[in-house]
């Protein structure tokens, strides 16, 4: 099996990991469950109402994917009479 490194990194961490998988659209899901994973973190302990982050994708030393994911949340108001 090919090995990928996945890079998530935003202006406050950044992570890598190396993992064997099948393909590159595999790679492509496992670091976006990765990504939405630390937002949602972010977004539940409340330190942040807005996460975004560039992913990369790598294999054997040449970039395969990369692109940006950004989650937000932010409360409703919630209006008398409705």
């Amino acid at each position: 099996m090919p090995a990928f490194n996945i890079k998530i990194v935003n202006e406050d961490f950044s992570a890598s990991e190396e993992r064997e998988l099948p393909d590159a659209e595999s790679a492509r899901r496992e670091a976006l469950i990765g990504a939405l994973a630390i937002g949602s973190e972010a977004l539940y302990k409340g330190t942040e109402k807005l996460f975004g982050a560039e992913v990369t994708i790598s294999e054997g030393g040449q970039q395969r994917l990369r692109f940006l994911v950004a989650i937000g949340a932010t409360p409703l108001k919630i209006i008398d009479g409705a």
